[in-house]
């Protein structure tokens, strides 16, 4: 369910674009379990100097190179589960060897099942949701 973007500067290989969108995924497979082969990541390219995020906003040291990362995802995780993700995704990015932690910025938006199509102009989510109220 979750649309990943990775905002960053032109530069960076296929293979590199790949382990940074793996490095994501399996963060939030492990942090908020979705689903596996729940993947959908769009790769944003910048120009030097296009992407700008200040040096020490909120005492965070950051370089002249951010990635920002941007999840949508249906509503309804703890704060504790969010916080959790934004380790996972932290840990996972660095240990690449290609961005530093402190040049992440990770947002959350936050949407509901009717706000998703996955192919052919269905709301699979409210399809499932209305044959399990069938069910009952």
């Amino acid at each position: 369910m979750p649309l990943v973007t990775l905002s960053l500067e032109t530069g960076r290989t296929r293979e590199q674009k790949r382990q940074m969108a793996d490095a994501v995924y399996e963060a939030l497979r492990a942090a908020v379990q979705i689903p596996e082969n729940d993947r959908f990541v769009a790769v944003r390219e910048h120009a030097a100097g296009d992407l700008i995020a200040d040096p020490g906003y909120l005492g965070v040291a950051r370089g002249e190179h951010p990635v920002f990362v941007e999840i949508t995802l249906r509503r309804g995780r703890p704060a504790e589960k969010k916080q959790a993700l934004y380790r996972e995704i932290a840990q996972r990015m660095s240990a690449t060897g290609l961005v530093r932690a402190e040049d992440l910025l990770i947002v959350l938006h936050e949407n509901d099942g009717a706000d998703w199509s996955f192919g052919n102009g269905v709301a699979q989510y409210v399809e499932r949701e209305q044959k399990e109220q069938g069910r009952q």
